[in-house]
């Protein structure tokens, strides 16, 4: 499955549970993640949409765990099965 189907397919099923999957960019600072998932309640997903096989990038390695330890949750989504499973986690709204 190509990155941008996963990515049209995360917008849509997101905006279906009543949260919003926002486009991601940093200009000044490298590896961020694609999309900012938000959920009712306040809950927020950092999501990188990548081709079925695709892996991370080396700047990417080291930018998600940073996040990660600052207590933000990192999604890294390559397939339907992917995507289908986080979207039952945010269901639950990210618990």
């Amino acid at each position: 499955m190509n990155e941008k189907l996963i990515e049209q397919k995360l917008r849509e099923a997101i905006k279906q549970i009543g949260g919003l999957a926002l486009k991601f960019t940093s200009p000044s600072f490298t590896g961020v993640p694609d999309r900012i998932v938000l959920l009712p309640g306040g809950k927020l997903w950092f999501v990188e949409t990548k081709s079925t096989g695709e892996k991370i990038s080396p700047r990417q390695q080291v930018v998600f765990p940073m996040l990660q330890k600052l207590g933000f949750k990192v999604e890294v989504i390559d397939s339907q099965t992917g995507l289908d499973c986080f979207i039952e986690k945010c269901k639950n709204h990210g618990t």
